[in-house]
């Protein structure tokens, strides 16, 4: 939510504002403009602080989005200090003192659009776009890039760039000359699901669900919306088209089997809940598969295919929508617990077993000893399910470049406590989301067993198609050169999805692309 370049030396400066930043001495924070952000200052005698932060739906009135405060006593200065720190939505919290040159960085809970930090000698470095770190020569991380590689990514402050960090939720960066630390938050108590007692969790469901979705201020004309044809998308779909109007649905069709009866549920929905759908073809937006220098900086934590949901994103913006719902959180909402699951079941599906044993074949002895021990730099337990605050950080750059923010309310913290504490029954199967949609879209929407879209199809023939050339770029391999990955392993992998089609080959293939990438930027900038 916010960019910085700060010299530690110019603390000593009154910090100021400037049109669209502020500035103290020749450094500068520069808040990223959006219509559903605020910033504020608060200055005091030797000290200051900067807050950037989702705007609230009842505190919309106030249409001056940067604001600069002088606190006349401490009293005024540690009550809206700790109003930042109490914010329900997402925030960040830059804090200066004077004296000793000292500077905090703070994170919000939700993780919406997460920033890195990187301190060098007198300097701090922070945004929320990871490739802003790709202006030097880096040095991999070989721990953190052999779990990726082996497809056991973590959350962890430790990134793919030595020495660049991700606040993570509830983080806190501390920083003084010749000095600076990282703090984690404490972890949230274990979840206990509530005892069967007959009560009927639909009401409740629902009632936490329409105060996540409106939280946040709501512009006519100014949202859109992410929907998959899946049930956490659509579940987001019917909130909001009971509370607004003039809603902007967004989706990619998928070929193949899925296809009609993606198209098919689109229409019904849209019908029923009196959305304006538009659609992109996955054909039409191939993701991109060359490993020569990109045009623009590739940030090190980002989804490998986003193409098609690119072109989305731009056509929202080009309509003049900034806000964008998502139903990232969902997969999450209703977890199993050990003692409702098989042992089978708990190792994982066998698809991801078979990804991770493609990706551990091509690892060097010393990679495959990383990827396997048990990593102790995660961050602890957070109100919002580790795997969502990972696509926020995956997909948040690229959604902030087309002037989208990011809203999801089915990572909501509320709603995640109430629906992880259900019992059962409730959970089972997502229960009472399958019956929350029942009652608003009718049964045949999303029947027990429908075939569910999946992007399995996309990568594997395309990859295919391209493997001559992958094959002569992978001449010179950047991973191979650090010592993570064997080339020869490499090779015949790319040979096995030429041959086999096969989607957990190509899982592990595609996680390597990425790294690769990366690899080859941090040694050419």
């Amino acid at each position: 939510m916010i960019k910085a370049d700060i010299a530690l030396a110019d603390l000593s400066y009154e910090p100021t504002w400037h049109g669209d930043r502020l500035t103290i001495g020749p450094s500068r924070l520069t808040p990223y403009a959006h219509p559903m952000l605020e910033a504020r200052v608060v200055r005091a005698p030797g000290r200051w602080f900067i807050v950037v932060r989702e705007r609230l739906a009842d505190s919309f009135g106030d249409t001056d989005k940067h604001v600069v405060i002088d606190a006349p006593d401490d009293t005024t200065y540690h009550a809206l200090h700790h109003e930042c720190l109490l914010w329900p939505l997402d925030y960040v919290l830059i804090e200066a003192a004077q004296a000793g040159h000292r500077l905090r960085v703070r994170a919000g809970l939700l993780g919406s659009a997460p920033v890195y930090g990187r301190v060098t000698d007198d300097q701090v470095k922070i945004s929320w776009d990871s490739a802003d770190f790709s202006d030097r020569p880096a040095m991999i991380d070989m721990e953190v890039a052999s779990h990726q590689l082996a497809l056991r990514t973590t959350y962890a402050a430790r990134q793919l760039y030595t020495g660049v960090v991700l606040l993570t939720e509830r983080a806190s960066l501390h920083v003084e000359p010749g000095r600076a630390r990282y703090r984690y938050p404490e972890p949230i108590e274990e979840s206990i699901p509530a005892v069967d007692d007959g009560e009927d969790r639909l009401p409740q469901f629902s009632e936490a669900l329409r105060r996540a979705v409106s939280l946040r201020p709501w512009l006519e004309g100014s949202v859109s919306l992410e929907l998959s044809g899946g049930m956490d998308s659509a579940t987001v779909a019917v909130a909001l088209a009971g509370l607004h109007k003039d809603i902007d649905s967004k989706g990619i069709l998928l070929d193949g089997d899925v296809r009609g009866p993606q198209v098919r549920r689109r229409q019904l929905m849209a019908e029923r809940l009196g959305l304006a759908d538009h659609t992109v073809d996955i054909t039409a937006f191939p993701p991109s598969l060359d490993l020569s220098a990109p045009p623009e900086p590739y940030g090190f934590c980002r989804e490998f295919y986003l193409e098609a949901c690119s072109a989305l994103w731009a056509s929202a913006r080009d309509k003049g929508r900034h806000t964008l719902f998502t139903g990232v959180g969902g997969d999450e909402l209703f977890p199993a617990y050990l003692d409702e699951i098989s042992v089978g079941a708990a190792k994982g599906p066998i698809w991801a077993r078979d990804a991770r044993s493609y990706a551990e074949e091509l690892l060097t002895p010393r990679a495959l000893g990383a990827a396997r021990s048990q990593p102790l730099f995660d961050a602890p337990a957070s109100p919002v399910p580790v795997t969502s605050l990972l696509a926020n950080a995956c997909r948040a750059p690229d959604l902030l470049k087309h002037g989208q923010w990011p809203v999801h309310p089915l990572s909501d913290p509320r709603l995640a406590y109430l629906c992880h504490r259900l019992p059962r029954s409730s959970r089972e199967g997502r229960e009472v989301m399958r019956r929350y949609l029942e009652s608003h879209l009718g049964g045949d929407v999303f029947p027990k067993g429908y075939l569910k879209e999946t992007f399995a199809d996309v990568l594997p023939p395309l990859i295919a198609s391209h493997a001559d050339t992958l094959k002569a770029q992978l001449k010179e391999c950047a991973l191979a050169d650090l010592g993570l990955v064997d080339r020869h392993a490499v090779i015949a992998l790319l040979a096995t999805i030429t041959n086999t089609r096969s989607h957990p080959a190509t899982s592990a293939f595609a996680s390597f692309l990425s790294l690769e990438r990366s690899a080859r930027q941090a040694s050419n900038p």
